[in-house]
Formats: structure tokens, sequence, C-alpha cells
């Protein structure tokens, strides 16, 4: 069975919210030569003051941030699938993501896939009832609380898991070797640690 760890898409890791910040540029203004000649008793007109460029607002969140550059590389690792499989299987990224956490925790319920992503609930529903529409994923009620809903992915879901992940863990290993043994385990310490921190500062959001 493949682990979420190792399918790729750092689609499975949770999302970073980034706003972006507009720089607020002032327009050079051009100095304005009065053409016509003027009579002595006339005041001369005051010169425009020349208004220069602004190098952007002042603040402390910049593309160079950690979280702004964790959210580029999210882009960058989701770009193959946008390009080669979104289209070809009809698939959205949260789908796709549903599908991987299914793939290794058969009889998930809707709250755990999210749990599993960082995606909102609302997220997910919207993805869960997509693929069950398209015969990816089926449903059962839980025996032991008939309120919640388990999700299994069908043959066919199996079937494009099985697809698709292969090009994930390519990519995955692309990236990563890179890092050395030692490198790797800090990074997936410091990694949950943050993801932890992240659980506890938006548990009510």
């Amino acid at each position: 069975m493949l682990s979420i760890s190792n399918v790729i898409d750092i689609g499975v890791y949770p999302e970073c919210t980034i706003c972006a910040q507009n720089a607020l540029l002032s327009l050079s203004s051009r100095q304005i030569m009065n053409a016509m000649q003027r009579t002595p008793s006339a005041p001369s007109p005051e010169r425009p003051k020349r208004r220069t460029k602004s190098t952007g607002t002042s603040s402390v969140l910049t593309p160079d941030m950690a979280g702004f550059r964790l959210l580029k590389l999210t882009n960058l690792m989701s770009r193959p699938f946008f390009g080669q499989f979104a289209k070809q299987h009809e698939l959205t990224l949260n789908e796709w993501r549903s599908i991987v956490v299914l793939a290794n925790k058969p009889g998930s319920a809707a709250q755990d896939v999210s749990a599993a992503t960082g995606l909102h609930p609302m997220n997910i529903s919207r993805a869960v009832i997509a693929l069950r529409k398209r015969g990816l994923v089926e449903e059962a009620r839980d025996p032991e609380n008939h309120r919640r809903m388990l999700l299994w992915l069908t043959p066919t879901g199996e079937t494009l898991f099985k697809s698709i992940a292969p090009h994930s863990e390519a990519q995955n290993r692309l990236l990563f070797d890179v890092l050395s043994k030692e490198e790797l385990a800090s990074f997936a310490r410091t990694l949950e640690k943050l993801m932890l921190r992240a659980e506890e500062i938006t548990q009510d959001q």
C-alpha cells in the first residue's frame, strides 16, 4: 500500500493561505511648460512638484517569507498534474488529493479527508460529490455512527489512482534527491512541527 507521504503532489500537504500584496506606485508627473506669454502683472504659477515612483508598501509580508515559498513549492509541484492529468482525467486537484487519501485510508469519512489534506470541509464535500457522480468513490453509513458516511474508492477509482501515482512518486524522488538522509529527516521533523502548529492556530477557521 502506498503511503500518503510517498505520493507527492505536495497536494496532500495542508494549504498555506497567503494574501497577495499590491505595490502602490505613484505616477511621475511631467513638468508643464506655459507656452503662452504672460503679462508682467500676472503672477507666475507654481511649478508642479515632481513625484517619484514609490518602491512599494512597507510590509513584513514578502515573497521571500517561508510561508510564501512553501506556497510556491506547492504550486510548482502541482504543475505536472494540471499539465498532464487534470484535463486528461477531468480531475480537479482537490479531487485527486481526496483520491490519494482514500487509496491509503479506505473507509475514511469526509472529515478525515479534510484533516489529512488540510482542505476546508466544504471543498472536500464538493470533491467527493463529483467523484461519486463519476463512479470513482462509493460510500456507506458508518455502523458505529449513523451520521457519518464512510468513503472508498471504487475499482475504477483504484485504477485511476494506480495510473497517476507512479508519476507522482517519480516526481517525489526527483524533488528530494537533492537532500541527504539527514536533511530529509530534519525536513520531515520541521514539516511535522509546522503542520501541528498550523492545525492549532486554524482549528476554529
